[in-house]
């Protein structure tokens, strides 16, 4: 005898549901609320510092990220401050906007399953640390979701205007990397293909769309124009590839790192259901499942391997996984009990554990900002405005300029070119600018991480450019080095060296 759920059942296994969830989500604020803003976030904090300051973007800052990048860190600092507790609200914000998108999306199976989604990935992404919060592919998943939800929701109520929130979502997804591109892309092609067959003239919608898209590239030539466009373009067309092919991480690597473990049952339960539940997916769980498709090539094109490459590919992947039990849910008989079954091993089995290890484990910013800002005092302060100089890409340095309100001496940040191997056309270019740079304004101090960028953790990176080596050890004298011991199984270290008097 077949035993199915009975509705009232279900109901009482969704209330059960949605009272974890949301107490899910209020552990990830508790447990969160203290992180430092980190990583790769210092160097957009102090970019837009730098900004502030007068420098102007790829011109006087050498760098080749984005310009979405710098527009969506400065009107987040504009919003939220440039503190740790603003930044933590920021990615409350943020989480919060990409779970409520999920949950529109949702909405004609059943809302649960966004909400599904969406916990599912603030714990995932706690889980991945402090040094994660905010990263740029969070960012685009969270444009990317609430771009899906204005274009389900254009169609659905056959409201052409809701085209260009939808564009401009998905187009300051585009500014912060490309590959955002081709979800603009899928969600146009749906747009126009389901309204052609609904017999429904898709030209109001494309037209929303390039105005949306005209509104962002008009925000993109204000932040470049008038002096920032020529260096954007020539940063863009020599580092960007240089970037790109240095220190690829293996295809093993990229696979076994693409998705946490959980997702050897989320991916093939999605699948199972996905076959069971053919004859009820419509143009929108396709879409989803295009954009569980494209997140994986956004993960697997950058070649890199970091944790957070792989956030759009974890966003829609929950998604469609929860969609497909939500589908299977308002079915009968065993398809009913397969969804429920689904649900229940998400939110009974794999998400506490992960909550109680968001709990337990530290997350705390690394030791190397505080100290340095101690040591940078003590060394002069103030006085150190234009004349300090951070050699690091995301150890610590920039933040601790950030807290004094230090303006380096160079506008480089990051020092991956100048340590990198001599490849005949960017490294040597990097370090000329750098060393021309640096003897028209020598600074005073020079703070010198041990992160060597495609390498490892170590001083040696100095060897890898003599010259400059060779001037550090003649014009500087060693004031201190310190170590904080391991971080992700590297020593984390620098060194401070100050400009000999000249007697």
């Amino acid at each position: 005898m077949q035993m199915t759920l009975s509705d009232r059942q279900v109901s009482r296994f969704r209330l059960v549901c949605i009272a974890i969830l949301f107490v899910a989500a209020g552990c990830y604020g508790i447990f969160t609320i203290h992180w430092p803003w980190m990583h790769d976030d210092q160097v957009f904090h102090y970019g837009v510092f730098l900004l502030q300051h007068g420098k102007i973007a790829y011109k006087d800052i050498y760098d080749m990220n984005m310009p979405g990048c710098y527009l969506m860190e400065r009107w987040a600092i504009d919003i939220f401050g440039g503190g740790d507790l603003g930044w933590r609200f920021y990615e409350f914000t943020l989480l919060g906007s990409m779970t409520l998108a999920a949950c529109v999306i949702a909405l004609p199976y059943d809302w649960l399953a966004g909400l599904v989604a969406g916990v599912l990935f603030i714990i995932f992404h706690g889980i991945d640390g402090g040094a994660m919060a905010t990263e740029r592919e969070e960012v685009i998943t969270v444009l990317l979701l609430v771009g899906y939800a204005f274009q389900f929701l254009a169609v659905r109520k056959s409201r052409p205007i809701l085209m260009l929130p939808f564009a401009l979502s998905v187009g300051m997804a585009v500014l912060i990397k490309p590959t955002a591109a081709l979800f603009a892309v899928a969600l146009l092609l749906f747009t126009f293909f389901v309204l052609k067959r609904r017999a429904q003239s898709p030209a109001p919608y494309l037209l929303f769309s390039v105005a949306g898209f005209a509104i962002v590239f008009a925000v993109l030539l204000s932040f470049l124009l008038p002096q920032s466009l020529g260096p954007f373009l020539s940063i863009e067309r020599q580092a960007l590839p240089y970037y790109s092919s240095s220190a690829p991480a293996t295809w093993g690597y990229l696979l076994k790192h693409s998705l946490p473990a959980p997702f050897l049952f989320f991916l093939p339960a999605a699948v199972l259901l996905a076959v069971a539940n053919r004859g009820r997916a419509n143009w929108e769980i396709w879409a989803i499942r295009a954009g569980v498709v494209l997140g994986a090539l956004s993960y697997f094109v950058q070649r890199k391997g970091y944790t957070y490459h792989r956030y759009p590919f974890l966003a829609f992947a929950l998604l469609w996984f929860s969609l497909e039990c939500a589908i299977a849910i308002k079915a009968k008989g065993w398809l009913r009990n397969l969804g429920v079954l689904g649900i229940a091993v998400a939110v009974l089995v794999v998400l506490p554990p992960r909550v109680n290890r968001l709990r337990h484990e530290r997350h705390n910013a690394n030791p190397l900002a505080d100290q340095l800002q101690v040591d940078l005092q003590r060394l002069g302060g103030s006085s150190l405005q234009n004349r300090v100089q951070c050699l690091d890409m995301v150890s610590g340095c920039y933040r601790a300029l950030y807290r004094l309100g230090l303006v380096q001496s160079t506008g480089f940040m990051g020092d991956l070119a100048l340590f990198a191997p001599d490849d005949g056309n960017v490294v040597p270019y990097s370090r000329r600018l750098f060393w021309d740079d640096m003897h028209n304004n020598p600074p005073q101090v020079i703070v010198l991480s041990s992160e060597w960028f495609g390498v490892t953790y170590s001083f040696d990176k100095l060897n890898a450019w003599p010259q400059f080596r060779d001037y550090l050890n003649s014009a500087y004298t060693l004031d201190v080095s310190r170590s904080f011991g391991s971080f992700s199984g590297n020593v984390l270290a620098y060194r401070i060296y100050v400009l000999k008097k000249v007697t």
